[in-house]
């Protein structure tokens, strides 16, 4: 991936937008092999295109997570002036993520402090979502309240999001892997998945014994410990880039041809796929939960929105509904807000 900062990446996106806009307009006068329809839909696609920044995170046990940090599934920051909220119900809601403003490597217009995402059971068809942000001066160790105490099943949207609410409050236990481990080290391996490698049937009794003293597994959590390098996040389809590819193709065609009416179009041809490849080169992996950035189209389009604050697709086996997606989208205007589709 090319080290672009973030206007030179939206530079390159609008030239490829150009290009293909200029091309399309020359070969609407020829009777071309290109497929208009794709070239037009990549078009709409590059204006939504945006710079994003994949979370990095570390799992962990509940009980280790920092409530001050930026948090993924599990316990963030709560106050008596801000407490943990409840649904209509006076059910618990499950916090989806926090985000510390002061470790984004971009700065929202009009935000500062903490944005939290919690999810309801009730409200709606899936239940409400409450986005609260909590300035500076109300954020600090001092005023921390504890981890509210429930031993309910709080199914939300997202699928076991709380599961690790269950355990915060019991006593601290090994995760299996580490349990697994410890022994796997006095057998002399290494770790846990070295020891299944050698001796599947040891790794297998010693799960059971894991079961048998503690029971299920340790649910982690994820303490967000940074932001991945920034990249071109766009919601370009297969059609579209097999379209882009196929351009190549026909500028060969038309250098054999080596007709003089065809060297403006060669020409042109030849600015697209350049372009093309060097918009490749600053899209990079387009790794979620994501910081900005854009999305897949699902049930609607991201030119129809804000500009998304966060991206998520499936978050480990967790997905939203079959198949979908879920953003947090901000404007100065409307703020925060949340949308999600699934297939």
């Amino acid at each position: 991936m090319t080290d672009l900062s973030s206007e030179d990446s939206m530079a390159v996106a609008n030239k490829l937008h150009s290009a293909i806009d200029v091309l399309l307009i020359a070969a609407s006068e020829r009777d071309l092999d290109i497929n208009t329809d794709d070239l037009k839909g990549l078009c709409t696609k590059l204006k939504t295109a945006r710079v994003g920044f994949p979370f990095v995170f570390e799992e962990m046990a509940s009980q280790h997570i920092n409530r001050l940090g930026s948090v993924l599934l599990g316990p963030i920051f709560t106050s008596q002036t801000h407490p943990w909220p409840v649904d209509e119900d006076s059910n618990p809601m499950a916090p989806l993520c926090q985000i510390n403003t002061t470790d984004i490597p971009r700065q929202l217009v009009g935000v500062r402090g903490v944005v939290q995402v919690w999810m309801a059971q009730s409200g709606g068809v899936h239940g409400d979502v409450l986005i609260r942000v909590i300035a500076p001066d109300e954020f600090n160790i001092d005023l921390l309240t504890p981890v509210i105490e429930s031993e309910a099943d709080i199914e939300v949207l997202l699928p076991e999001a709380v599961e690790w609410l269950r355990e915060f409050h019991a006593n601290a236990k090994p995760t299996k892997a580490q349990f697994i481990t410890e022994a796997a080290i006095k057998l002399g391996q290494p770790n846990a998945d070295a020891l299944a490698e050698v001796d599947w049937d040891e790794w297998c009794r010693l799960a059971d014994i894991y079961g048998d003293t503690y029971g299920d597994d340790v649910v982690m959590c994820m303490q967000i410990t940074g932001f991945g390098d920034g990249r071109l996040y766009c919601d370009m389809s297969k059609d579209q880039q097999q379209a882009m590819e196929h351009l190549e193709r026909l500028k060969k065609k038309l250098e054999k041809k080596s007709l003089n009416d065809d060297k403006t179009l060669i020409d042109l041809l030849g600015e697209a796929i350049t372009v093309y490849k060097e918009f490749l080169g600053v899209c990079g992996e387009l790794a979620y939960p994501a910081l900005f950035g854009t999305f897949q189209q699902i049930q609607y389009e991201a030119g129809g929105c804000d500009e998304p604050f966060i991206c998520f697709e499936s978050i480990g086996l967790r997905e939203w509904g079959d198949g979908g997606n879920a953003q947090v989208f901000y404007s100065q205007d409307r703020g925060f807000t949340f949308d999600w589709s699934c297939t």
